[in-house]
């Protein structure tokens, strides 16, 4: 992914700079529009702020295993935001780019120089589950309004802060429902394998508690410490027990090596290779190539949904980009505009957060992914989820839609 997004003729003008210190090294991304709409009806102080720029704080992973998830889910932002005159409801938007390094530490520590240091009005992003929960009470204390625009943990779904939404998705919806679907089209019995960090075990619970009540049994759980290079002694466990499937969770530059390695040891004629769609989506399809076919996964996104909304998205990020989206690119860009709708219905005022928490609650967008609202008990979304098989479309490798579930949202309380 580019450093410095370069902007077309006729779009917004966008600079960096990179500034050192005690932080390190940041870069932020300036947007800037012509002159803000001129606003009526409002206190002298409301006015100027309505008009003021924007600042939106965008703290993701855009280092390490995960930094082609973070710089997507920029990108995504950056697309909307040229399509729509480098503003929201008439403010000139500056984003302030900050990488938490898949470190709750160092995530809290960047988190706070947005918030405090930088006075951004809002903040979105965080892709890393385990920063997005160490942000949880700082986010509680500081009543900063936060669009997470990343992180799948279903423990976020029920922080009840007033000021926190979640756009991307809760990991147990998609996980749930490969566990239905893996039952009655897979097999009785599976091999788990995943990432040894937090959504990984999140994972394997949420399989397990839709897979086990049908009488599915998982029959080995393997680990693999984060940023793996090499699955053989792994695989070669796989290999021996010989299971119908496995379902497995990584992503990155993790999936990209284990489904590569998946395919060269052998055993995807043997055990069909299922999990959520962080395994094999845009960001990873093209290094994993023709071993990828036949991988069967859940998301609640497909580059290939035939869908007006996508496919503007589809062809202006191939456009901008020279790439397909992945789901974190469209993570990036439905954020931005749900800020943008919601904003406009409060005339661009981030002061007032209730009634800025009630013009969100309140947004019905037809997204890329298709339609789109929050559900006001978990602040999260509520959204198709796609099983989507990895296959040959038109010459390229990708995903197909193979069955839709409409409308999933999560229960109002926190499952057991």
């Amino acid at each position: 992914m580019p450093d410095q997004i370069q902007a077309s003729a006729g779009a917004p003008r966008v600079s960096s700079t990179e500034t050192t210190g005690t932080h390190p090294s940041r870069r932020k991304f300036i947007i800037s529009t012509g002159a803000a709409a001129v606003l009526g009806g409002h206190a002298p102080g409301v006015l100027a702020q309505s008009k003021a720029p924007l600042k939106l704080g965008a703290l993701n992973s855009y280092s390490k295993v995960f930094a082609a998830l973070g710089n997507a889910n920029l990108n995504g932002m950056n697309l909307y935001l040229e399509e729509n005159g480098g503003s929201f409801a008439g403010r000139k938007v500056e984003i302030i780019k900050e990488d938490d390094e898949i470190n709750p530490q160092v995530g809290l520590q960047k988190l706070k120089k947005l918030v405090e240091g930088d006075k951004c009005d809002l903040v979105t992003g965080i892709q890393a589950s385990n920063v997005a929960m160490a942000a949880v009470e700082y986010f509680r204390q500081s009543k900063a309004f936060y669009l997470c625009s990343g992180a799948g943990v279903t423990a976020l779904s029920y922080v009840k802060v007033p000021y926190f939404f979640r756009c991307s998705l809760s990991a147990r919806t998609l996980n749930t429902t490969m566990g239905d679907w893996y039952y009655d089209n897979v097999g009785k019995e599976a091999v788990f394998i995943s990432s040894d960090f937090t959504p990984g075990y999140t994972t394997r619970d949420e399989f397990k508690n839709a897979f086990a009540p049908r009488g599915g049994k998982i029959t080995k759980e393997i680990f693999a410490p984060l940023g793996n290079n090499d699955f053989s002694a792994y695989l070669a466990d796989i290999r021996n027990i010989a299971p119908a499937g496995v379902y497995g969770f990584f992503a990155g530059t993790d999936a990209v090596r284990f489904v590569k390695q998946y395919a060269e040891y052998g055993i995807k004629a043997k055990s069909r290779l299922c999990g959520p769609g962080f395994i094999a989506d845009s960001d990873t399809l093209p290094a994993q190539g023709k071993d990828a076919l036949g991988i069967v996964n859940t998301l609640h996104y497909a580059d290939t949904l035939d869908n007006p909304a996508n496919v503007k998205f589809v062809a202006g990020y191939l456009a901008k980009y020279k790439e397909y989206p992945s789901v974190y690119a469209e993570y990036g860009y439905v954020a931005a505009r749900l800020l943008n709708e919601a904003l406009k219905a409060v005339d661009g005022n981030t002061q007032d957060k209730d009634k800025l928490r009630a013009a969100l609650l309140a947004v019905r967008i037809d997204a890329p992914r298709g339609p789109f609202s929050f559900d006001p008990n978990t602040q999260g979304p509520i959204h198709n989820i796609y099983i989507r098989e990895v296959a040959e479309v038109n010459g390229r490798i990708t995903n197909k839609v193979i069955h839709t579930i409409p409308n999933v949202r999560e229960p109002a309380t926190m499952p057991t």
